[in-house]
């Protein structure tokens, strides 16, 4: 197997070549600052910006295929002209020849495809399934959380000659979302984290986000393996159902049995969790860089996808003491007044927001702690429930203070009330800068060492907060 050449991509991509047919391409990027040399640049429409408008910058920096929209060029808009070394690719439609190619590259690399979904976790389990299968396999996975129609099929493009494992986290909005990516990618192995309330707002029922969420184990090939969380409900009722192989993972085994089970969870220096696995009956202990049982789950699934593909129970353990995680995701830092910083922002959910107020109680023992919660959006008809479900949670666990960011956030301070919170502990603000003043006012009239958590749904953009506060 060889890189492609410009001639070899037109083909595939069914379009019209201009330029040399003979050049090299390996690669692919959207954003044509990020061209390192020998990328093919698709020049996406949008509605702010059009990357037709940057195929000579593409160029200049490096890319040397750009792959365009034939009919952007009809009327009075000229071609441009397709420099020495370069080629231009015309085609019906930009959108369709990355996923086209996508497919394609991934038939050619003949790599083993992991598939992740879920309502929670998905990026961590992402990181940890990496991070075991690098322990024998060459590997590559999204960056961050290109998850979508677009993330993805760049993704396998991206993917290097000589991986033997692809690991595609997959996002939705609807149904028939991950069939769609699916169809490009042809998962192996499909790993769901769990069946929760978001999306609530655009699929309405739990039931057909469990249905949704379920496309990826249902386009799974007939010896394909689902590794399924034996604790989450909806998980484990279609599990059922379901006629390929299922591997369980999972704490308490609550709806299943778990084939791959974690115990004996205790804290491990600022941030870390040590538990004890057993599969098959060999039992190890764990070293994970990252608190919370959620997350422990999370490394189960990591574990299970492991032992399918042939990494032993102790190199995977390895694998997870080395585990490095996508930014903003539970990264300690130190703020002023030397405070402990949680910066947790990159996104939320009412779920994902009670695990990080637990680690926020667990971690900081004696000392005092606040909470900084902003809008958690995609909730529907659940947000009002949501939103006080987590003020609930903040006053059962006695964080020390609230301030909430956001109009949806006003209902966590309503449910942090309504469970017997002082009001005195509770200020509302509107803004991300608001919130922060209020939060050094706060910090500057208490003892030093406070721990902070910082979180909210990623259009909340709560990480300024945590920059304010790092000065």
């Amino acid at each position: 197997m060889r890189h492609w050449t410009t001639e070899s991509a037109a083909k595939i991509a069914a379009g019209i070549l201009m330029g040399d047919s003979k050049l090299e391409v390996q690669g692919c990027i959207i954003d044509s600052r990020q061209a390192k040399g020998g990328e093919m640049f698709f020049a996406l429409p949008g509605e702010k910006v059009d990357g037709h408008d940057y195929i000579e910058s593409a160029w200049q920096k490096g890319a040397v295929l750009a792959v365009a929209d034939q009919a952007h060029f009809q009327g009075e808009m000229a071609k441009p002209s397709v420099p020495e070394g370069k080629a231009l690719l015309l085609v019906d439609s930009v959108y369709t020849a990355l996923q086209v190619l996508a497919q394609s590259w991934r038939k050619e690399l003949k790599a083993k495809v992991v598939g992740v979904t879920g309502s929670n976790g998905k990026t961590t389990t992402k990181d940890m399934i990496y991070s075991v299968l690098a322990q024998e396999f060459p590997v590559y996975c999204n960056k961050e959380n290109h998850n979508n129609e677009l993330g993805l099929p760049m993704t396998i493009l991206n993917a290097p000659l000589g991986t033997e494992i692809l690991i595609l986290e997959m996002g939705m909005r609807g149904l028939g979302e991950i069939k769609a990516l699916c169809e490009i990618a042809k998962p192996d192995i499909g790993v769901i984290t769990n069946i929760g309330t978001t999306h609530m707002e655009l699929l309405l029922t739990q039931e057909r986000i469990a249905q949704a969420k379920w496309e990826l184990i249902e386009t799974l090939p007939k010896d394909g393996t689902a590794i399924i969380n034996a604790d989450d409900l909806y998980s484990a009722q279609k599990a059922k159902n379901d006629g390929h192989k299922i591997l369980f993972y999972g704490l308490e085994g609550t709806f299943a049995e778990p084939d791959i089970k974690g115990s004996g969870l205790r804290s491990s220096g600022p941030l870390g969790t040590i538990f004890d696995v057993t599969f098959k009956q060999e039992t190890l202990t764990a070293d994970l860089p990252l608190p919370g049982t959620h997350n422990v789950l999370d490394a189960l699934a990591a574990l299970a996808v492991g032992t399918v593909c042939g990494v032993s129970l102790t190199k995977g353990c390895l694998g997870l003491r080395a585990l490095e995680m996508s930014k903003m995701r539970l990264e300690m830092r130190q703020g002023c007044r030397e405070t402990t910083l949680i910066n947790d922002v990159y996104n939320a959910n009412p779920v994902s927001m009670k695990a990080s107020l637990n680690i926020l109680k667990e971690r900081a023992g004696q000392k005092k702690t606040l909470a900084i919660l902003g809008d958690m959006y995609e909730l529907g008809n659940s947000a009002e429930s949501g939103h006080q479900d987590v003020g609930q949670a903040v006053a059962l666990l006695g964080v020390n203070y609230l301030i909430t960011v956001g109009k949806l956030a006003t209902e966590i301070a309503q449910g942090a009330r309504k469970a017997g919170y002082a009001a005195e502990q509770i200020m509302v603000t509107y803004s991300r800068k608001e919130a922060a003043e209020k939060a050094l006012e706060l910090l500057r009239s208490w003892e030093s060492g406070t721990w902070v958590l910082i979180k909210g749904s990623r259009g909340m953009r709560m990480e300024e907060i945590t920059a304010l506060l790092e000065r």
